[in-house]
């Protein structure tokens, strides 16, 4: 921190408040949505100095809320060189009212722990791998590359807020996912008239002068990081378990825990920030210490080793988890092709992206073969006994002989309690769900329109979850070949198999009764895959004729449910006939029964 920061921070508000504790209450107060503390806190740093209140609205808007839209608002709508108190006030009460999120800051973390780890990072890449690439610009002030991917408005606000890089986490995160892109919009308001607050405990956390002197570290800031009117009520923030986890654990050779800025000096003191986009020398996890092989290893497998067991996450830098902890049971396949596990990914982060689909958190990382692991052993454990032993280890002494022993692996959470669709019988309580056909169809038209191989009946699993909600995983995304794309073209949603004409009847039942959705899930995709997609899915042109003549035809006076019907290869008269056969069914029960 700059002297003159240390300075500013020790000024007395007319109350006798030192500003480094009005920061805290007043960041505090706007994650706790409390108008009349906002508006007292405001007012002791907005009336002496109001440039520092904008720019803490600015930065507080970015951090916790991913207002990247509110933040932009205010620099660009008030006095450019000195802003009046009076002006900032409906801000004050926008922020303070806007639902929160603090996953750009989580992001930015997991970020520079990703480069700290060696990975350089990719503009093109994951949203990690571009807060990673994002982050080694900003560290090495390149900010005519900043500036190009980015652009001159974020560029303004950057240098605004002294070069903070949530400005561009925050830009990563809305554009991949609707809920920020849906939390954008806020209200300005009127704040009430300014009454004295009291100075809270958990005011005095790290960043103040008192809070340095009674030792509180980052174990008291996150267990006091409550965030009112939160955007994520039913599941758990973004990279939010995987940052707490680096505050509290990464510290440097004192003990000393680090911010990001600290990081990333650390990786310039032992030249650990790697430049190039080369990975030849990245020092990659040793496969023993991420998979805790036990008894409750599950052997799957025998193309790849592909198996269930405990992982620790923490060992990977860009790992994702639907829970707390960070030995977790998940899917592994350890050693597909690179460029396959790539595709797999972009799939994953696709279906996540777009409101709708089911979908789990998915890491690929590399991992060092240490041969203390007898992959052979656990693929014996699956129904294909000494037989996929045998491929599972012929696989694994080619990385080790061809690739040095580096093995590329896929990491997913488990669908537990999951079935293959191949196994769901007609009749029964997850075909008979009211969801069934439009969850099954969705799953078709995503898979069709990335180009995805293999797709049946087989590479489908589906569960009903607690609260009856039906969700079906799609599974094995493996890019199509052009010659299979040519061959799969209009001619099904299916790329394999067949899948059973009861099961597509329920689709078209789900396409005819529910088109209106359908319209909106493919508007949907389709602007996800123009804006982030269709560059990682869709590389070199490989899916532009299909989506061009699946949008012909919709363009030709066919709705996207129409579309699909013609697609899905179900005939109208089948849909009637068979909910005339029910009809005659549920009559011939109700006769038995008198």
């Amino acid at each position: 921190i700059h002297s003159h920061t240390i300075m500013f921070l020790n000024f007395k508000s007319t109350e006798g408040h030192t500003m480094g504790l009005v920061y805290s209450a007043l960041q505090k107060s706007f994650r706790a949505g409390d108008v009349k503390a906002t508006s007292y806190w405001s007012e002791q740093l907005g009336v002496p100095y109001p440039n520092a209140l904008r720019k803490r609205i600015t930065q507080n808007s970015l951090e916790d809320a991913c207002g990247l839209r509110l933040a932009l608002t205010c620099l660009k709508s008030t006095n450019k060189s000195k802003p009046s108190f009076e002006e900032l006030k409906p801000y004050v009460f926008a922020l303070t009212n806007v639902k929160k999120t603090h996953s750009a800051a989580w992001l930015n973390r997991v970020a520079a722990d990703h480069l700290f780890k060696g990975h350089p990072g990719n503009p093109k890449g994951s949203e990690v791998d571009q807060a990673a690439y994002t982050l080694k610009l900003h560290s090495n002030a390149n900010e005519s590359e900043l500036r190009s991917l980015y652009g001159e408005e974020l560029m303004r606000l950057y240098l605004y807020i002294n070069r903070d890089p949530l400005v561009f986490m925050c830009s990563i995160l809305i554009s991949g996912r609707p809920e920020l892109a849906a939390n954008q919009s806020f209200a300005l308001g009127s704040l009430p008239p300014p009454v004295p607050q009291q100075v809270l405990d958990h005011y005095h956390d790290k960043h103040t002068k008192l809070g340095k002197k009674m030792g509180r570290g980052y174990s008291h800031f996150l267990q006091n990081l409550i965030l009112h009117n939160p955007v994520y009520t039913d599941s758990v923030e973004p990279y939010k378990e995987q940052a707490e986890y680096l505050y509290l654990n990464f510290k440097d050779s004192n003990g000393k825990e680090c911010r990001v800025r600290h990081v990333l000096d650390l990786m310039k003191e032992k030249k650990t920030l790697v430049l190039q986009d080369s990975d030849s020398d990245v020092t990659h996890p040793k496969d023993t210490d991420v998979l805790h092989v036990n008894e409750t290893t599950v052997g799957l497998g025998f193309k790849n080793a592909t198996f269930i067991c405990p992982v620790n996450m923490s060992m990977i830098s860009n790992s994702v988890t639907c829970s707390g902890e960070m030995v977790v049971k998940k899917f592994c396949k350890l050693g597909e092709n690179p460029e396959d596990l790539q595709y797999a990914l972009h799939c994953a982060q696709f279906r996540s992206s777009l409101r709708g689909l089911y979908s789990l958190p998915t890491t690929v990382t590399t991992l060092e073969i240490s041969g203390q692991i007898d992959y052979g052993s656990i693929a014996a454990l699956g129904k294909g006994g000494e037989k996929w032993r045998r491929g599972v280890e012929a696989k694994i002494a080619k990385i080790v002989k061809k690739q040095g022993g580096k093995a590329e692996t896929m990491l997913v959470d488990v669908f537990d309690n999951g079935v293959r669709l191949s196994d769901v019988t007609v009749g029964d309580s997850m075909y008979s769900h009211a969801d069934f056909g439009f969850e099954l169809v969705k799953v078709l038209i995503f898979r069709k329109m990335c180009g995805c191989s293999d797709t049946n009946a087989f590479n489908l699993m589906c569960r009903v979850a607690p609260g009856t909600v039906l969700q079906i995983l799609s599974a094995d995304e493996n890019k199509a070949s052009k010659e299979a794309l040519l061959r799969s073209m209009g001619a099904g949603l299916e790329t394999a198999q067949k899948i059973k004409y009861d099961y597509k009847l329920k689709c078209a039942e789900a396409l005819v009764e529910r088109t209106e959705e359908v319209d909106g899930f493919v508007k949907g995709m389709k602007r996800l895959w123009t804006e982030r997609f269709k560059d990682l899915i869709g590389e070199g042109g490989r899916m532009d004729e299909t989506h061009a003549r699946f949008f012909r035809e919709w363009n030709e006076g066919k709705d996207a449910a129409g579309v699909c019907m013609k697609w899905l290869g179900v005939k109208a008269w089948d849909i009637g006939k068979k909910r005339k056969v029910e009809v005659c069914r549920g009559e011939s029960k109700k006769r038995t029964k008198t």
